[in-house]
């Protein structure tokens, strides 16, 4: 299908969402992904000109698609997509993917994220504040700086509003930023998740962010006795 790019937006540092009109309705689940083809690169790029991204905006926000994702300068098509006219037109296939929340599930969940793994966690957020679900949601965030923290504003107004959303944001090198930060700090590691997750046997955890981090989340949530049954993870790679 034909999609239209109508908005730009800056996220975080390094990091823009982009958003699409599709020609037709698109029926999609939060935390499922769609391909993106642009009509040529601007710059080589060995991958082509086709990428996956899991949609950061949500089934609630009618035919306007949204991605997001960092912008690499070492990838011609990220540098592509970056400079792509408002009104330029793209194809896209989709929805694609099981990382899913089931809005019968109640939970509680708990979101494990890391940088850019943001998004389908974002989608699913969005999709459970518009609704208003019955689903208890803790996200925990993990990032390098302030400064790269995706939604930001967002996810703190949300934890605010809608009483079933819990936020922790964590920062893994508070030296390296501009911005003072008073809050977590250190990576999600066994020690941080004993801390803030009052009873970890109840909750089905999800991670997402990139493959290092899933498979360290992996082996630390095997470390707690956690049951795979109640782990469901998605590695992004080559974001």
């Amino acid at each position: 299908m034909k999609l239209k790019l109508v908005e730009k937006k800056e996220e975080a540092k390094g990091t823009k969402s982009f958003f699409w009109e599709s020609e037709k309705p698109v029926n999609y689940l939060a935390g499922q992904y769609f391909y993106f083809t642009l009509p040529s690169l601007k710059y080589p790029d060995p991958r082509g000109a086709t990428r996956h991204f899991t949609l950061s905006s949500s089934p609630t926000d009618g035919n306007i698609l949204r991605n997001t994702t960092r912008i690499r300068p070492n990838s011609g098509y990220k540098k592509t997509l970056d400079e792509l006219d408002i009104g330029t037109l793209i194809d896209g296939e989709g929805p694609n993917g099981e990382f899913i929340l089931d809005e019968n599930e109640k939970g509680p969940h708990v979101f494990l994220a890391g940088g850019i793994g943001i998004t389908p966690f974002r989608s699913m957020i969005k999709y459970a504040v518009d609704k208003n679900l019955d689903t208890a949601i803790h996200l925990i965030y993990s990032n390098s700086v302030p400064e790269e923290i995706t939604f930001r504003e967002e996810l703190l107004l949300w934890s605010k509003s809608w009483p079933k959303l819990k936020l922790d944001m964590t920062i893994t090198k508070p030296e390296e930023s501009q911005e003072k930060w008073s809050g977590l700090v250190g990576r999600i590691d066994e020690n941080l998740i004993r801390k803030l997750v009052a009873d970890i046997s109840q909750p089905i955890f999800w991670v997402c962010g990139p493959p290092a981090m899933v498979s360290a989340m992996e082996q630390t949530l095997g470390k707690l006795n956690i049951s795979s049954g109640k782990v469901r993870s998605e590695k992004f790679t080559g974001y």
